[in-house]
């Protein structure tokens, strides 16, 4: 086994057992003493590969990522890019809305707006993005859409949509449906580019 794969269980190990407690105790109530003893590392090796606690949490995008290569993996290559965009865009704010990390998104939106860290959420290397900027230059190459706008611009507004929305539902306390209120709002976005 390298290093870098030792590493790497180390790091998915620490995340793993960290948003377990965040779920059984809450974020506020988990400490990083508690992460380390439960998942039998080293304080060492915690900072090693996380500066702190808000960054465990900020890692809750890439366990999203991790579903989306279930969305890949039924993903129809028959239908439209932009049918697929608005499929995905159905697919994301299902699991948002069924997540056990529900309960972590308030805290997670707030301190991504406060932190002088890496901000996860809008990390360009994520699946999330790839498959959103793969399905725009698809959409413009095919003809779908006719914009003067590159696939990255468009993209950016997709993703810009479902975030901000993300961050309403938060302040509402999940008092509506994200998916029937993204699907009416992505939806219009989309066919206004064709």
């Amino acid at each position: 086994m390298s290093i870098n794969t030792k590493m790497t269980k180390v790091r998915k190990r620490l995340l793993d057992t960290a948003l377990e407690l965040f779920l059984d105790q809450g974020y506020e109530n988990t400490t990083v003493n508690e992460i380390i003893k439960k998942s039998k590392t080293s304080k060492g090796s915690f900072y090693h590969h996380f500066r702190g606690k808000e960054e465990l949490l900020f890692c809750v995008a890439y366990k999203f990522d991790e579903v989306y290569n279930d969305w890949l993996k039924t993903e129809d290559s028959t239908i439209s890019a932009l049918q697929r965009l608005k499929d995905f865009n159905l697919f994301v704010c299902n699991n948002l809305e069924n997540s056990p990390y529900k309960v972590f998104y308030s805290d997670l939106y707030g301190m991504q707006v406060r932190t002088q860290f890496e901000r996860h959420i809008l990390n360009p290397d994520r699946l999330y993005y790839k498959l959103v900027d793969r399905l725009f230059k698809e959409a413009i190459e095919n003809g779908e859409i006719s914009t003067n706008n590159s696939y990255t611009e468009l993209e950016k507004t997709y993703t810009t949509i479902q975030r901000g929305l993300t961050y309403d539902w938060c302040l509402n306390k999940w008092s509506y449906s994200i998916t029937n209120k993204s699907e009416q709002i992505i939806n219009a976005y989309l066919d206004s580019l064709k």
